[in-house]
């Protein structure tokens, strides 16, 4: 039912249109913007790329036919790595989203900061400081708490976390040029 949810929250996020960079001036952070999960760069590597790499993914889902008429379909890839799922969500060849879940600790999958799923809390403020949106901005929320960190690219890093704020989820979201 979750990853129902999931889906069908992000195809309402590219129905209705909603962006990265929404978020609250005052919650925007300058400076170097987390881009990286799992090895992957969401602004340099390419769908392909990750193809590549992961292998043919367990699923694929077409989100909607196509914000654009005359334009690609959006994609959503998912691959399974024992306990860890890795989504990988875009339009044509381009990665707008990418995000790992799981709820036993991997470190296989890490930002390029180092966070890790199964970090606590203190590990994400220690790597990405302190301001950030309670909740989610771009895409539905992951774990039972959201905090969503903005960046003046555009760029989001999402950190879902379990009642006992471990990270159960991370997504980096690249706003639709």
């Amino acid at each position: 039912m979750s990853a129902v949810l999931q889906s069908l929250g992000i195809a309402v996020l590219l129905a209705t249109g909603v962006q990265a960079g929404t978020c609250p001036a005052d919650k925007t952070i300058a400076g170097a913007s987390e881009r990286t999960l799992a090895g992957f760069n969401i602004r340099l590597d390419t769908m392909s790329d990750v193809m590549k790499r992961m292998g043919k993914p367990q699923k694929s889902k077409y989100v909607l036919g196509s914000l654009d008429p005359n334009g690609p379909q959006w994609v959503k890839h998912k691959w399974i790595r024992g306990q860890t799922a890795l989504g990988v969500s875009g339009q044509a060849d381009q990665i707008q989203i990418l995000q790992v879940s799981s709820e036993q600790a991997d470190p296989a999958y890490a930002t390029g900061r180092g966070l890790r799923l199964g970090d606590a809390r203190t590990r994400v403020e220690e790597l990405y400081g302190t301001t950030f949106v309670e909740g989610h901005v771009t895409g539905p929320e992951i774990g039972e708490r959201t905090v969503t960190y903005c960046y003046d690219d555009g760029t989001e890093l999402s950190i879902g976390y379990d009642r006992a704020d471990s990270v159960t989820a991370i997504r980096v979201t690249l706003s639709p040029l």
